[in-house]
């Protein structure tokens, strides 16, 4: 996960619905309405520059959701917070559609390899980490050349925040499952092969961080904004994410 933002006041259409229903709004009736419940998707999906807010996947037009970070089943917040835009997230389906990112990778949904919001369903765990209250610096986790997330203890420990809570959210999202494992490890390698024969010249890695890691002439960010932020940690990627404005988040 990286940071994202919370949306900044009033949501379009969402305080427009509460206001109309009182007493009566509710997200059954709210989400009912498909033209506004896109526009709620397409808002979160602009602030979140069109990464899911969890696996950090492209938001296609087609396979995306309006996740409740606190379940609306949950019996202390749900219902008062359904409605509620700081607790809401743009997601993918979570490995609900088959898959195929590259040769060979084609994966099926099954029960076993989903992800986000479909991961999480209805249920929550006391240390969750909600992407919106992540540090913008340090990054709280690596990805490695396998693909797979860790949790960076030294960057936890620097920003205050417990390592047992970053690894039980990546577990509890299903974050390390072979579907997007493949896909963050496929990515590491693309990365490897354009940028290897320059790992020696710092203004040539340097600029290509600035290529990969920062929003695009669209306001998006590449897939996976946490394996090439791993991958290019060694050649200033860290310093070039902190210079402001620090529209990456």
């Amino acid at each position: 996960m990286k940071p994202i933002r919370k949306f900044p006041g009033p949501m379009p259409g969402l305080d427009t619905y509460r206001a109309q229903a009182r007493n009566k709004a509710n997200w059954s009736g709210y989400s009912r309405d498909k033209k506004r419940y896109r526009q709620l998707v397409d808002d979160l999906t602009d602030l979140q520059h069109k990464l899911c807010g969890y696996c950090e996947n492209d938001l296609q037009n087609n396979h995306r959701q309006v996740e409740h970070v606190v379940p609306k089943s949950d019996p202390r917040e749900g219902k008062r917070r359904e409605l509620d835009a700081a607790n809401l997230v743009a997601c993918c389906l979570g490995g609900t559609l088959a898959t195929a990112d590259g040769p060979g990778q084609y994966l099926a949904p099954t029960k076993g390899n989903t992800s986000c919001g479909q991961k999480k369903g209805n249920d929550m765990i006391p240390d969750f980490v909600d992407p919106r209250t992540l540090p913008e610096l340090p990054s709280l986790t690596r990805v490695g050349p396998d693909g797979r997330i860790e949790v960076d203890k030294d960057a936890c420990h620097v920003a205050g925040w417990a390592v047992d809570g970053v690894g039980e959210t990546v577990e509890f999202l299903g974050l390390n499952v072979e579907r997007l494992r493949l896909s963050r490890e496929e990515l590491w390698r693309a990365l490897e092969e354009d940028w290897k024969d320059y790992h020696d010249d710092e203004d040539i890695m340097r600029e290509a961080a600035r290529e990969e890691l920062l929003p695009d002439g669209s306001g998006g960010l590449s897939r996976f904004f946490t394996t090439r932020r791993s991958y290019f940690a060694a050649w200033g990627g860290e310093e070039v994410l902190a210079e402001e404005p620090r529209d990456w988040i």
